[in-house]
């Protein structure tokens, strides 16, 4: 077994202010922010989708809605939900595994719904379940949400009625290795009780996951949104609403309700900046970019071009003082430390990304060393096993196009 590093501080930890225990108290404030289709679903009373699906039975019309909606994963992957289950559906999937994991540091809004909105939650899964022909579902959540898990509880206590047909587990996710066991196999993993590492694929976990059995992995967000598109389809039409965890020098930080496409800037201003020198967008496996590079629409065709991406829903401002080469090497310091150490690119690649952002932070670099840096992140995105290698070089990309080599433009 590869040696580890030490946890890093920089990390789903830092939730919590320095030297409390995990009991509910943030370090900064995760409020809902302006409109919210949760609020408004939840103030129309509970379950109503589940219990037109479970009174009509149609779980063909429920997920051809679904497609119709455009719905995509909010994890990361951005992979059209009805897609992935269209193609589960061959292998009659047993199990239904949700990552309620939220590793990726900074980034809330699992969190948000989880603690908040626990019924919509739970809804979502219970009419996955049905469409999947599921009877059994995992719920993995951060170790550090107790109130999450008490609020899920609570519903379950209240409302069993609504799952008497279902087995819904809640399980508390690793104390570390949080951000690797996100990934979808390493999860799986974790649940049997085995290292949290990825695993090989094919096969993948919809031909053979949780025991071997045809297992389907989504993410809170993505499962949270059924409940309201089934009911208000409008909120969909010609639009793709996600939950995003704003923070960082901002007056309002919190988690918002935007649309994808919609103009970045026009986001970033809903949480009052006082000043903007530059974005870290996609959280930690996103990148970094300028303020003059901000007039963007948000998503992941126009952000493509800047070398970051939509990712998990995290943006995170920082004003001017702010160090952008600091803020590269934490986060190339971060990968380093959550790295499995599996696969030899990631293993070996983040080290030394991480040696070069210690070096670039020195000014000890030349042009030769940036080429060098260059062909590390590119054999780490080709061969690396899981995202995080893939992901791991970004936020050096970034900083690399964004602010240490001549623009084009």
């Amino acid at each position: 077994m590869p040696r580890r590093s030490p946890p890093l501080p920089y990390s789903v930890r830092s939730f919590y202010a320095a030297g409390e225990e995990p009991d509910g108290k943030a370090l900064i404030e995760v409020a809902g922010r302006g409109p919210s289709s949760f609020a408004a679903y939840a103030a129309g009373g509970g379950f109503r989708a589940l219990q037109r699906l479970r009174a009509d039975g149609n779980a063909a019309e429920v997920l051809r809605q679904i497609y119709a909606s455009g719905l995509r994963g909010c994890g990361g992957s951005h992979l059209p939900l009805a897609r992935k289950w269209q193609a589960a559906m061959p292998y009659a999937p047993r199990y239904l595994v949700i990552n309620g994991l939220e590793g990726e540091p900074d980034t809330f809004k699992d969190y948000f719904l989880l603690r908040d909105y626990p019924h919509i939650v739970l809804e979502g899964i219970a009419i996955s379940c049905r469409v999947l022909g599921v009877r059994e579902a995992y719920l993995v959540i951060n170790a550090a949400y107790h109130e999450c898990h008490m609020a899920l509880e609570a519903v379950l206590q209240q409302h069993g009625a609504w799952f008497d047909d279902l087995a819904i587990h809640l399980l508390s996710g690793p104390e570390q290795d949080l951000y690797v066991v996100g990934e979808e196999t390493a999860l799986l993993n974790y649940i049997e009780g085995r290292r949290g590492e990825p695993r090989l694929k094919p096969p993948f976990p919809h031909q053979s996951g949780l025991w071997g059995q045809p297992t389907v992995v989504n993410n809170v967000e993505t499962l949270s949104w059924i409940p309201i598109l089934l009911t208000d389809a409008a909120r969909f039409a010609g639009r793709h609403p996600k939950l995003v965890t704003l923070l960082g020098d901002v007056a309002a930080p919190g988690i918002y309700e935007v649309t994808l496409g919609q103009p970045l800037c026009e986001i970033l201003q809903q949480a009052q900046p006082e000043d903007i020198s530059f974005v870290e967008i996609g959280g930690i496996s996103g990148g970094l970019v300028p303020a003059a590079r901000l007039d963007v629409a948000y998503a992941d065709d126009a952000l493509a071009p800047l070398g970051v991406q939509v990712g998990a829903g995290t943006l995170r401002v920082f004003g001017h003082g702010c160090d952008p080469v600091a803020e590269m090497a934490r986060a190339l310091e971060f990968f380093q430390a959550e790295s499995c150490g599996r696969c030899t690119p990631c293993r070996v690649g983040t080290r030394e990304l991480a040696r070069f952002a210690r070096a670039l932070q020195d000014g000890a670099v030349s042009a030769e060393d940036i080429h060098w840096a260059h062909r590390v992140a590119a054999t780490m995105q080709h061969s690396s096993t899981c995202g995080l290698g893939r992901a791991a070089p970004l936020p050096l990309l970034s900083y690399l196009k964004h602010f240490a080599e001549p623009q084009d433009d």
